[in-house]
């Protein structure tokens, strides 16, 4: 019998042992802290109410707002949303909710981490997709000076993606696996969300009435407990069953940490291999490296459909459109323009893939494929999939440039078909033998809707057209097509002569938007409305270079260029809608084909200013990410804007890369061209993994008072490349020699638009130093605008900037009653001239220009100092 101090040593033990089990149970499947690796790139600040998020991976997404809730998908199903976190303090009577005490935000490729603070707690909670998982991991990093409970809240929403539909969903509670079941009456679709810590508070006994309230788990989190293990949440979705579901749910739990890291690696590779670029302002080197990975982010894995790129993300919300993020053709070939012109050839090749696996027997390329496409009658019953006439010839462009950039010729052969196909359906389009392809019948263009529409013959479809053609007579020359290489030029030659006699409007100096059949009419009339799409010819060089000139600086001026970003239609139409898709609206994607068109045509100032509003547009927002459509008047998203827009990530990249760098791989991958065109105030520039073919070059810039250097060199071994250089400068500046490793070199001099080229062509071998001995030239640089949210347009337009002989020619546009700062570079003597400041200063002047006139918009000021 015991008696005395043995009974409490015996309650003691049990005690004890009962303690040890509870800690055992809650222990088993918390993750243990582990140090975070860090990739390069990080964004972060204090949240803002309404900002876009998002957290994806190749089958997942998690979609919200900084202070909203969260919805999560794990293609092609929405699992849940109203995911929200609420914070109860060990005796505290009040809780807090997640919404008021969310402060910080950082967002890193690898995932983005929520930090919530209290006098009494931080919580960070780090969200990322393994980006080859159907699920989402949600780690909670707690640190609390009392017990907290952590209230994990959201509603069941088992449904495939539009236009599909499910029966009703049901939500179980797994008590073992401490797991919510969410399924449906197939049993066929399921989801889960749960944690090793989780306490279900909320399923109503069947017997109940259903009620529309969310769900809700609790986490007891002890400061002992938080300060070993992060808590996991884990949200995971099957087409497979629930068995399937639970399998993955497990799978991520155990291995969190590791597929944290894999995280990391991924995108540490994506940037490793990517053409690297460091610019003298490092705004637009984060923006560049950002939008490789936002593009990265759009290769979507569909169970049915396999691996495409989808146009973008935005919350669903009670519906089943999480933005557009579905399979895209237009939008995936914009796209892979950027993508191969950084090296990334296999996104490229899995994009082409996709859409040619869906091409329609006439060769007529799709226009969108739902992700619930393999669940219905999506090709034959929906209009959706054949909208457009765009993506047959951008199909046509994408494997032409894939083909010159990286000389896979193999690829083009295995793709002829296809690519004959696209062609010839194209062809058919101009039906009435007038040299221009057709929208009507065939698909829209550009303009889907608005008061532009419907167009009969868009100038945006002859541009893809012109381009496609060009491409499709190079590929059938190296394929030895010759017969159809010959039938193809000779049509390009119609089709561009059509063009010119077309569209361009002599006296309004710009190409008009479309033919049109108004009410009906029989005979198509010109649309003269003056829009950003005639830069889409422009983007290739396709029309003649004064003309191109003359439009550019309508499309540069204030009447279609804001701070923030390119309108498709000029403001001083009776058309314009600041409010409008696509009449009135500002794109990111127009942007940089704005961009882009003036760099081609030697109007750099233009594409400068462009390729700075959309690199801008990384910070605000979506953090890291650029933004689909903003309102013509004021720098403001749509609410209805798809916030983390794919091809709006590549015209950051391909103005860039393309436009400003002049980068240019051509001949199948054996000719370098590099054309720079670079601002006043950059003296060097740093370029690693330099496409070219199967081969990478790194290629280095250097700018002094009295040379021009460059630099190129042979990543390891590497074929010999001809390198065809023609950098830009001020026509006034004079090149005196070039030499090529300490050789003369033979060099052409030529004047194109404001600016004046200087070009030769060099075989490369190995490290190779080109040396332009000079006297510098006059050229101006104004600063970027800052982007403030709701800012109206303010900001300085450069329209022209031509240095003389005898004098420096600017052509500006400025806001009434606004002064203006431009930094001036020249080693020449500048006079002042009346309404403007001079103020010397190192290696040139500061100009200050004021501007008047009545109202408070516009006016066009051309300015001509002169030069000593």
């Amino acid at each position: 019998m015991l008696r005395g101090n043995a009974w409490i040593a015996v309650w003691l033990g049990c005690l004890l042992s009962g303690m040890m089990a509870v800690q055992a149970q809650q222990i088993e499947g918390l993750v243990p802290r582990f140090e975070r690796p860090a990739g390069r790139l990080v964004l972060a600040r204090p949240t803002q109410a309404g900002a876009f998020l998002d957290v994806v991976g190749r089958r997942a997404a998690l979609l919200g707002y900084e202070h909203r809730a969260f919805e999560v998908w794990v293609y092609p199903l929405k699992i849940l949303r109203d995911l929200r976190l609420e914070f109860q303090i060990a005796d505290y009577p009040v809780p807090l909710s997640g919404e008021e005490t969310l402060a910080y935000i950082e967002a890193r490729p690898e995932a983005t981490v929520l930090t919530y603070s209290h006098a009494a707690f931080t919580v960070r909670q780090i969200l990322y997709a393994p980006v080859h998982e159907p699920g989402i991991v949600m780690l909670l990093d707690v640190q609390a000076v009392r017990p907290l409970t952590i209230r994990v809240a959201f509603r069941p929403d088992l449904r495939l993606m539009w236009p599909a539909g499910l029966m009703t969903g049901y939500l179980g509670w797994n008590e073992e696996g401490r797991f919510y079941t969410i399924t449906e009456e197939t049993r066929r679709f399921a989801g889960v969300i749960g944690s090793p810590l989780a306490r279900d508070v909320s399923v109503q006994p069947y017997q109940e009435e259903p009620k529309d309230l969310p769900n809700r788990f609790e986490l007891d989190v002890t400061p002992e407990l938080a300060a070993r293990y992060y808590i996991p949440v884990v949200i995971t979705g099957s087409v497979e069953g629930i068995d399937g579901a639970i399998a993955t749910y497990r799978r991520l739990l155990e291995q969190a940490e590791s597929y944290y890291r894999q995280n990391v690696a991924h995108y540490e590779r994506l940037l490793d291999e990517a053409l690297q670029v460091e610019t003298p302002d490092p705004t637009l080197n984060t923006a560049y490296a950002w939008a490789l990975v936002g593009i990265d982010k759009g290769l979507a894995t569909n169970p049915y459909l396999g691996t495409g790129l989808v146009a973008g993300f935005r919350t669903a919300g009670n519906s089943e459109r999480p933005g557009f993020a579905w399979f895209f053709g237009r939008d995936a070939l914009w796209t892979v323009l950027a993508t191969t012109a950084v090296g990334h050839f296999e996104t490229t090749r899995i994009a082409l893939d996709f859409l040619r696996k869906f091409q329609r027997e006439d060769g007529k390329i799709p226009h969108e494929i739902s992700q619930s496409a393999a669940l219905i009658d999506w090709f034959e019953d929906y209009p959706y999939p054949w909208a457009s006439a765009d993506a047959t010839p951008l199909f046509i462009i994408a494997h032409a440039d894939y083909w010159q950039a990286s000389g896979d010729l193999d690829y083009i052969r295995q793709h002829w078909d296809a690519l004959v196909r696209a062609y010839r359906f194209t062809v058919g389009t101009d039906t009435d033998g007038n040299d221009l392809v057709e929208n009507t019948g065939v698909g829209h263009g550009w303009v889907e809707g608005g008061l532009l529409y419907p167009p009969h013959e868009e100038l945006y479809q002859q541009g893809v057209w012109l381009a496609a053609l060009e491409g499709m007579e190079a590929m059938a020359t190296a394929l030895g097509e010759t017969e159809l290489a010959a039938e193809v030029r000779q049509r390009a030659l119609r089709v561009r002569a059509a063009i010119e006699r077309t569209y361009w409007l002599e006296d309004e100096g710009f190409y008009a938007f479309a033919t049109w059949k108004p009410d009906g009419a029989a005979v198509p009339e010109l649309l003269p409305e003056n829009t950003v799409l005639q830069a889409v010819p422009l983007w290739w060089r396709l029309l003649r270079p004064e003309r191109a000139r003359r439009a550019l600086e309508q499309v540069g001026s204030a009447q279609m260029a804001t701070d923030w970003g390119t309108r498709i239609l000029s403001n001083a139409s009776s058309r314009y809608d600041p409010l409008s898709y696509h009449h009135g609206s500002v794109w990111p994607l127009f942007t940089g084909w704005a961009s882009m068109a003036a760099y081609r045509y030697e109007k750099p100032h233009i594409g400068y200013q462009a390729l700075m509003a959309n690199a801008l547009l990384t910070y605000q927002g979506a953090l890291g990410y650029v933004t689909e459509l903003l309102s013509g008047a004021f720098n403001r998203d749509f609410g209805r804007s798809s916030h983390h827009q794919i091809w709006s990530e590549a015209m950051v990249v391909t103005p860039l890369v393309r436009g400003l760098l002049g980068l240019d791989v051509r001949e199948g991958g054996r000719v370098l061209r590099v054309a720079p065109q670079l601002p006043a105030v950059w003296d060097s520039l740093r370029l690693r993994h330099v496409p070219v073919g199967r081969d990478r070059y790194a290629l280095a810039i250097r700018r002094t008072d009295e040379a021009f250097l460059v630099e190129i060199i042979p990543e390891g071994e590497a074929a010999p490349v001809s390198l065809d250089l023609a950098p830009a400068f001020p026509l006034d500046a004079l090149v005196e020699s070039v030499t090529v490793n300490d050789r003369p070199a033979v060099f052409e001099v030529r004047e194109e638009g404001d600016l004046q080229r200087v070009r030769i062509r060099v075989p490369v071998a190995g490290p190779t130093t080109i040396r332009y001995r000079m006297r510098p030239g006059t050229d101006v640089y104004v600063a970027p605008e800052p982007l403030v949210p709701g800012m109206d347009n303010r900001g300085l337009r450069v329209l022209r900037v031509r240095a003389a002989s005898d004098s420096l020619l600017l052509v500006l546009e400025g806001r009434v009653g606004r002064s203006y700062t431009l930094q001036v570079r020249t080693p020449r003597r500048v006079q002042a001239v009346e309404g403007v400041m001079l103020s010397p200063e190192p290696g040139g002047y500061r100009l200050q220009v004021r501007f008047e006139g009545e109202g408070a918009g516009y006016v066009r000021r051309p300015l001509r100092l002169p030069l000593e």
